[in-house]
């Protein structure tokens, strides 16, 4: 299973960065609200996919990592003919803090380590 939640997470990742920044956005050129709810999920499915690919990197790390990302590709759509926006940024950052939640609410607040059935992550 930890395979398979790896593999989805990669795909995941690669598949929405691709997305971010190729070339001309036909979502982003209509500035809907569509836009910013694709940006609040997508950002949420990137700490999703950190939290599977990195299993011992800390959650708060993995959203930190996850709004340099967001960052790094509004810096990257200038240079790939798409208009950088601090709405998207925003957009970003609240997805990434909405999956922190979630994930502390699944959880129990309790760190990862109340789930850990060893001492040899």
């Amino acid at each position: 299973m930890r395979l398979f939640l790896r593999l989805a997470g990669a795909v995941v990742l690669t598949v929405l960065l691709a997305l971010m920044l190729a070339p001309g956005g036909a979502i982003e050129a209509t500035e809907h609200v569509w836009d910013k709810a694709a940006h609040f999920v997508a950002f949420g499915l990137i700490l999703w996919s950190l939290g599977v690919l990195f299993r011992r990197l800390p959650r708060l790390w993995a959203a930190v990592l996850a709004v340099a990302i967001g960052g790094a590709v509004e810096v990257a759509q200038h240079f790939t003919g798409r208009d950088p926006s601090w709405g998207d940024l925003l957009a970003d950052i609240l997805g990434v803090a909405a999956a922190l939640a979630l994930w502390a609410l699944w959880r129990g607040f309790r760190p990862r380590e109340a789930f850990q059935t060893s001492n040899t992550r």
